[in-house]
């Protein structure tokens, strides 16, 4: 099944994960080039991403679901559920990389973990 979060329910999350995906793309473009100068703009752009992506966007995306901790499905590996607090078990500000690229991963498809069925599917 093809999962898409529902932002009609979170536009401000929209929003910042468009931006997100702007600048992917915008880097995307950059690494097809074979120039010195592309490969500062793109070093430079994957700069942009971790702060939008894994600071920004994954910090509102840990506001909007710890307040109501919904249960975790573990996709990758073995298939289990865990409670938000297993797997985000610190404030946002005390959670590692992959933590934040977890959170990110919770809307953009490219997820370890997944939200309940009822955030997906706009």
């Amino acid at each position: 099944m093809d999962y898409r979060f529902n932002f009609k329910k979170y536009p401000d999350l929209k929003k910042m994960y468009e931006e997100y995906r702007r600048l992917e793309l915008k880097a995307t473009g950059y690494s097809m080039k074979d120039s010195e100068s592309s490969s500062r703009k793109m070093l430079k752009t994957h700069e942009k991403i971790n702060d939008s992506a894994y600071t920004i966007l994954a910090k509102a995306i840990y506001n909007t679901f710890a307040p109501i901790k919904p249960t975790l499905h573990k996709r990758r590996g073995e298939s289990i559920y865990l409670q938000w607090d297993e797997v985000f078990d610190k404030p946002f500000e005390e959670l590692d990389i992959n933590q934040r690229k977890c959170l990110v991963g919770l809307l953009d498809g490219k997820f370890v973990y997944e939200l309940p069925f009822k955030f997906y599917n706009d």
